[in-house]
């Protein structure tokens, strides 16, 4: 699942990048390509960026309150008879 997702995910990311390149470009010239193909770099970065800080601000927090006497005690009735 992982694997087909990560493969759907870069076939769309490619497509948005390849709109953004060619967006209000009429020639296939080489240096009429240039603005456009600065944008989508740009653009790519943008996300690249987003999606670092979207990941960081969704990072599960891991650690966990202490246990004390009173949790051991209720935990496990059955190993202190």
């Amino acid at each position: 699942m992982a694997s087909t997702t990560q493969q759907i995910g870069s076939a769309v990311g490619l497509a948005v990048l390849v709109a953004v390149a060619s967006h209000g470009t009429h020639v296939a010239d080489g240096p009429a390509l240039v603005p456009g193909l600065r944008t989508a770099g740009y653009t790519a970065a943008a996300l690249t960026l987003l999606g670092a800080a979207v990941a960081l601000t969704l990072r599960r927090n891991n650690t966990s309150r202490p246990a004390t006497d009173s949790d051991t005690e209720t935990a496990s009735p059955a190993l202190s008879a």
